[in-house]
This record gives C-alpha cells, sequence and structure tokens, in this order.
C-alpha cells in the first residue's frame, strides 16, 4: 500500500513540474501572439478604385434606399478625411454588392448631394459620388416620397402635384380656426 502511494505522488510531482516551470518562466508563446481586435483594425484593405460603371452602379443601387441624412454644418466631404460623429455609416446594399462584390466590406451614407463611401473600420470616406438628383437638403417626408419614388418603385406613376388640396394646417393655438365654440370657452 505503501508503495503505491509513493507512486501516486511521485506521478503527481512530475505532472505538476511542466505547469510550476511554466509560472516562473517568462512566457514567451503569449509574446508571439497577437491581440485579434488590434489585428482588425491594423488590417489594410487595398485601395478602392472606382470606375464610372461602379460609380453609376452605386448611384443606381442606393437612388432607392431611403437612408438621407442631415449633412452637418461646414462638412466638406473629400476622400480620406473622417466623418462627423453625428453621421451613421450604412452597410451596402445587396444590390450594389451583387453588381461589383468588391463593395461588401464598404458602408455609405447618403446626403443631400453626395454618396459617400466609407471604410466602417475607421470611419473615412473612400469615395465622393455626385448624386443624380441631388434633393434640396429639406428631409422628405414619408408621405412625399411615397407619392413620388414609392410609385415609381411600384411601377405607377407619381401623383401629379395638385395646387387644390389644401396644405396642412399647422397644430397648435396659432393654426386654429373658429368654430363657434370660443364665445363658450371664454365665458366659463
Amino acid at each position: 500500500m505503501r508503495t503505491l502511494f509513493c507512486c501516486g505522488a511521485a506521478a503527481l510531482l512530475l505532472l505538476s513540474l511542466p505547469a510550476m516551470a511554466q509560472d516562473k518562466a517568462p512566457n514567451k508563446a503569449q509574446d508571439k501572439t497577437q491581440d485579434p481586435n488590434a489585428l482588425t483594425v491594423q488590417a489594410k484593405r487595398p485601395p478602392l478604385q472606382l470606375s464610372d460603371q461602379q460609380r453609376s452602379d452605386i448611384q443606381a443601387a442606393l437612388a432607392t434606399e431611403n437612408t438621407q441624412q442631415k449633412t452637418p454644418p461646414n462638412f466638406q466631404p473629400k476622400a480620406g478625411d473622417k466623418i462627423p460623429l453625428t453621421m451613421t455609416v450604412d452597410v451596402m446594399p445587396p444590390k450594389a454588392v451583387a453588381k461589383d462584390p468588391s463593395l461588401q466590406p464598404y458602408g455609405y451614407a447618403k446626403l443631400a448631394k453626395d454618396l459617400l463611401v466609407i471604410d466602417p473600420m475607421d470611419k473615412s470616406i473612400v469615395a465622393v459620388i455626385p448624386r443624380q438628383e441631388p434633393t434640396t437638403g429639406k428631409a422628405e417626408t414619408p408621405t412625399d416620397w411615397a407619392k413620388t419614388k414609392g410609385r415609381e418603385l411600384t411601377g405607377q406613376q407619381p401623383e401629379p402635384a395638385s395646387s387644390s388640396t389644401p396644405g396642412q394646417e399647422p397644430a397648435g393655438d396659432s393654426g386654429d380656426k373658429a368654430n363657434g365654440n370660443e364665445q363658450k370657452t371664454k365665458s366659463q
């Protein structure tokens, strides 16, 4: 029994020696490993050189995307610059990626006058593409979009702009119209 006990203790001692040696010696394996997040951030893509065909494909794919955002004040987009923190980066639409798979890792931002192709890793502008149909810069309401672009997408003619329909009345006291009940409320 004593022999069995001694053999078991010796086996445990032999198994624990490499672990103890590893704790005392500097770990060279840790020096060689790299942080995967740092590698991802440091990864550099080849510069994106857009041809005229690629630019028109991007314009066509983004024409139907209702993701336009307001251009920040005093912002002049230039390739290589970073976008302001107030802007959001959207994923490149599947239509654009289907035509050109090299666009898959990039995002975009749709502004009133420009389409920005953006590297989402460092939020830098890769390309600035002028919009085919630049807007006035005002946010288009969903109703207006549905009357024009929404109807075009479904194969219908856009609704004609009619001046006979009254405009929306502003909400609140400034837009109230007299309805005959004013005397009752003032006297009560």
